[in-house]
């Protein structure tokens, strides 16, 4: 059973591929960007980036974990998000409010995906 952990720090992987599996720790915007909108684009711009980098496809995420500082901003943090998966292929996941690391940042994406 092979386990890959990509770009570790002390209790945390980027990324850890088992099975056909790649699981992404949660993704943040750099904080240049003031709005959820902003931030949820930044986040996905760079999520588009990790799937390039790992052989990855937007329809293989099988589950989206968003996490918000306001969950009023779901509906734009679902009008980003669905444009970016496009509607042929939606996944699992859940959008919470929850206090993030930093004061500046509104969202937080952790994905899982299916590797070919």
């Amino acid at each position: 059973m092979e386990i890959k952990r990509i770009d570790c720090r002390p209790g945390c992987a980027r990324v850890v591929i088992h099975n056909h599996t790649a699981y992404f720790t949660g993704h943040v915007a750099s904080g240049q960007q003031t709005t959820l909108r902003e931030q949820a684009a930044a986040v996905c711009a760079r999520y588009d980036e990790l799937f390039a980098q790992f052989h990855l496809k937007k329809e293989h995420i099988l589950m989206a974990n968003c996490y918000l500082k306001n969950i009023k901003d779901a509906p734009q943090y679902h009008e980003v998000f669905n444009a970016w998966t496009g509607a042929e292929c939606p996944p699992a996941g859940c959008c919470v409010q929850a206090e993030l690391e930093a004061p500046e940042l509104l969202i937080e994406l952790a994905l899982i995906v299916a590797v070919e």
